[in-house]
């Protein structure tokens, strides 16, 4: 990876890995949902180009092709959503320029999960498949409820659905179907958490076992499973050890490179897993401002087979996203110090879309939280 000069990275969001690239001194391209004001000031090139609209389906093969044509580029990165995008983790692999785990390693990871993390005899939901509402009530039933009906390639809690009864089943799978099929799993309550990891030839090491914010009202959550950011690291004792162990016994198992990230949920004080996400996560900066690390170049060199030592997070970071309750046209949100993912000045924001997120560290979770909460508190004023 000595060679690199210049890299495409492509995800929902991008700017954390964009700004950790160029930090190492390479040149970045990028193909990015939303086309942030802070992203546009950090790569080169920014696909697709205005006018787009972050509500719009995007072909991401395409994309990335046509950045492929227009910049000549040594590797690609991914984040979020493109785990999901079988066609295009596979076109890169065969042009030698996917560097992270490649289509059959991420297909494998997410397919024997729970195979896996039952063989390392650790806790999951049970999960089943169903292609109808009538084979979802069915499953349902079996499985007891509550269940959550959820999308085969959701993401960020997007198309999550309660459901508590079976009159409730046949609407929850309109929502959550995207592909005329769902999965339908044991809906386990407690608090929600995860692991960030490196990972390569077999090992795995967690850097952070990480608190994480779902469906908090207060920041405009759309739905009760929104992510809606995390503190980094959880304050857990005994549970977060058994997250750190679990999460990289479950990672070397499925032989995943690079950085990746585990999720659970904490019930009667047994970690449940929950989901696998073999790409960079959203507590990039995080991992990285509480380590003093660089995760793009921790990413780099375990997928090229080296490996490297970590110490214990220094501080507190805590991640806050806040959603438009409404919609509305985006003020200029430069002047506030710890806002990023920023709209441009006059961008129509559709209701339950992502506005910013707000980033904080301190010496402590209270502190860093009250710092985070009163940015956001204004930012929401701003807002209106």
């Amino acid at each position: 990876m000595e060679d690199l000069r210049k890299v495409l990275v492509v995800g929902v969001n991008t700017r954390p890995v964009v700004k950790s690239a160029r930090a190492l001194g390479l040149r970045v391209v990028a193909v990015d949902r939303f086309r942030d004001v802070d992203l546009c000031s950090l790569a080169e090139d920014v696909l697709p180009p205005p006018p787009s609209s972050p509500a719009e389906r995007l072909d991401w093969k395409d994309l990335c092709l046509r950045a492929l044509e227009e910049h000549e580029v040594d590797a690609v990165l991914y984040t979020s959503g493109m785990e999901h995008q079988r066609e295009l983790l596979k076109e890169l692999e065969r042009r030698g320029l996917l560097v992270g785990n490649p289509w059959e390693r991420v297909r494998r990871a997410r397919r024997e999960l729970f195979s896996t993390a039952s063989s390392l005899g650790l806790s999951f939901p049970p999960t089943e498949e169903a292609r109808s509402p009538e084979e979802a009530e069915e499953r349902a039933e079996e499985l007891g409820y509550p269940v959550v009906l959820k999308p085969p390639s959701g993401g960020g809690g997007r198309g999550i659905v309660l459901v508590k009864s079976g009159e409730e089943v046949e609407g929850g799978f309109r929502r959550a179907s995207s592909s005329g099929r769902v999965l339908v799993q044991k809906y386990v309550r407690g608090r929600n958490a995860s692991a960030s990891l490196v990972c390569g030839r077999g090992e795995a090491v967690c850097l952070t076992v990480n608190e994480q914010l779902i469906g908090d009202s207060s920041l405009g959550a759309p739905g009760p499973f929104s992510y809606c950011g995390g503190v980094v690291p959880l304050e857990g004792g005994k549970e977060a050890e058994r997250i750190r162990e679990g999460a990289e016994a479950l990672c070397s198992e499925l032989g995943l490179v690079g950085s990746n990230g585990v999720d659970f949920v904490i019930s009667g004080g047994e970690p449940w897993v929950v989901e696998v996400n073999p790409r960079f996560q959203g507590t990039l900066e995080q991992v990285e401002g509480v380590l003093g690390i660089n995760l793009v170049e921790e990413h780099l060199r375990w997928c090229g087979g080296g490996g490297g030592r970590y110490g214990k997070p220094r501080g507190c970071s805590v991640k806050l996203v806040l959603y438009a309750g409404r919609e509305l046209t985006a003020p200029d949100l430069r002047r506030f110090p710890n806002a990023v993912d920023l709209p441009w000045r006059g961008q129509r924001v559709g209701r339950g879309q992502p506005v910013c997120s707000v980033l904080e560290f301190a010496p402590g979770r209270e502190r860093a939280m009250e710092g985070a909460r009163a940015a956001a508190a204004e930012i929401l004023r701003r807002l209106g």
